[in-house]
């Protein structure tokens, strides 16, 4: 049995063209990487509850025919914990432990079940046995921390917080930035040194959310440069040229950001939106339409192809954006017929 993986105008000249993406939509197929393999301790996000009572029965029933499977332990343990039910994911994934005692993956997400259930002394321990396997995880001393913290031990805690900034020196900008504290995340980027590819695409999101532009075109810069297979740092470089309306800079950046991760929805759409600014519908069209082929349900992306589509006379095209539209945003639909009407379309 395999494991489950872990896991968001009147007429056609006047009309305004619609903003570019900053912050990612969730990938509908995503999932995030086991903590055995990236060194992160991660949980899915909470599924419908009918999905975690369907996942039990179906976990369950595996288990009554399998009651010494592991991996059986493991995906009900996973369940579990989805589901907030804390302290029986502790019970699955100790004994996915006991049955494989270098799993870091088990003790990791154990730690994550204990420390939840505010059973910290335990959760301690498993953390603890997680890093004798790895301890250069950044992650897992960070933790730690949070654990020793929320007991009241603050030697341990600072201890084990050190360790995590020694092995992982953007961990406290990037928990201040994703906090949405983007000055106080500033600082501490200041302060890393010497700074890899992500310090300087850390740096170029703080200042992204400061407004300052124009210094975040080299932040970005400078982290593709450092790692030019980050699509991430493209996209957001692309994002940075388009608030200083470079828009030629900025469809190069989102078109590398869309050849290294062609999966991205939002690459495609904001090249879309950067070649609408440049009165180039055709290639707009085409980067609206990936926008649509990878996320077919997003209303925003169907609208600005419709319009993009009429741009060229193609009023055939626009009319099955509006069929799809009337289902997604019934509101968006009425206005784009209002606009294919105008183009002389018969509808």
């Amino acid at each position: 049995m395999k494991r489950l993986p872990l896991l968001l105008t009147l007429s056609l000249l006047l009309l305004s063209f619609a903003s570019c993406r900053s912050e990612k939509t969730p990938d509908p197929a995503g999932s995030s990487a086991p903590a055995a393999q990236s060194g992160a301790a991660n949980t899915e996000p909470t599924p419908l509850p009918g999905d975690v009572e369907l996942s039990e029965t179906t976990l369950r029933k595996e288990l009554e025919q399998n009651p010494e499977d592991p991996a059986a332990h493991h995906n009900l343990g996973v369940v579990y914990l989805a589901s907030g039910k804390y302290a029986e994911a502790a019970e699955e994934f100790k004994f996915v432990a006991s049955k494989e005692p270098k799993n870091v993956d088990a003790l990791a997400k154990m730690g994550i079940a204990y420390a939840s259930a505010n059973r910290l002394e335990e959760a301690a321990e498993a953390f603890k046995g997680a890093l004798k396997l790895q301890p250069q995880s950044a992650e897992l001393h960070r933790r730690l921390a949070e654990v020793y913290e929320k007991a009241g031990r603050a030697d341990e805690a600072a201890r084990e917080r050190a360790a995590s900034e020694r092995l992982d020196p953007n961990v406290r900008a990037r928990e201040l930035l994703q906090a949405g504290k983007a000055e106080e995340a500033f600082g501490e980027l200041q302060k890393v040194s010497p700074r890899n590819a992500e310090s300087h695409l850390l740096k170029g999101r703080a200042l992204l959310k400061l407004n300052r532009h124009a210094e975040a075109v080299p932040a970005f810069r400078e982290a593709a440069r450092l790692n030019p297979k980050d699509a991430e740092a493209f996209f957001q470089l692309g994002n940075a040229h388009d608030r200083l309306n470079q828009q030629e800079e900025a469809a190069k950046a989102f078109s590398e950001a869309a050849r290294l991760n062609p999966r991205d929805a939002d690459a495609f759409f904001n090249l879309g939106n950067t070649y609408d600014k440049l009165n180039r519908p055709k290639e707009a069209a085409a980067a609206y339409a990936g926008a649509v082929r990878l996320t077919p349900n997003d209303p925003d992306a169907r609208y600005q192809l419709a319009l993009a589509q009429l741009r060229q006379g193609n009023i055939n095209a626009a009319n099955e954006q509006y069929e799809a539209l009337k289902s997604l945003r019934p509101e968006t639909a009425d206005k784009l017929l209002q606009l294919i009407r105008q183009a002389g379309g018969s509808k």
